[in-house]
């Protein structure tokens, strides 16, 4: 018998709209994916673009490269899950995109693994800081209005 816990999967494309949600602390994020955008929400909105990210309630961030990658560090607010999102698996599969979310006691994150045709390898997020890993050879442009920090990459 195989007990093991397979990730929902959905077909989707991009262009299609799916909403769902994923596992995050005691209940869970929505998740949705409309047109080339997708869209995270707990306590406040995180949009992944292919060729960028926005963060509401960003409090500042950084750039720190190897010779391989550049890493972006966005600090945010605390990420808090939504009361409504219930029954959320830790994992789905949304066509070209995978959410991963996983629990280590001390702290949780989310891994989002993009599809090849975005500019972004893949982002991190935690409960206050969330990490977008790009090649070492894209430019990364900022624009920080109030507490909403858009992240534009070439």
């Amino acid at each position: 018998m195989d007990l093991s816990i397979k990730p929902q999967v959905l077909n989707v494309e991009w262009g299609l709209n799916v909403q769902k949600c994923i596992k995050w602390g005691s209940h869970g994020l929505n998740v949705k994916v409309e047109n080339e955008t997708l869209s995270l929400r707990g306590s406040f909105n995180i949009e992944v673009k292919t060729r960028g990210v926005v963060f509401e309630r960003a409090t500042g961030y950084r750039v720190v490269g190897d010779g391989r990658k550049k890493y972006i560090y966005v600090e945010h607010m605390e990420l808090e899950p939504l009361e409504d999102a219930v029954n959320c698996p830790d994992e789905l599969e949304l066509g070209k995109l995978v959410l991963n979310r996983v629990n280590l006691d001390f702290e949780e994150y989310l891994t989002i693994v993009t599809s090849s045709e975005s500019l972004i390898d893949y982002i991190v997020v935690t409960r206050r800081l969330t990490c977008i890993v790009i090649s070492r050879r894209r430019e990364a442009y900022f624009d920080f209005t109030g507490n909403t920090l858009a992240v534009y990459l070439l």
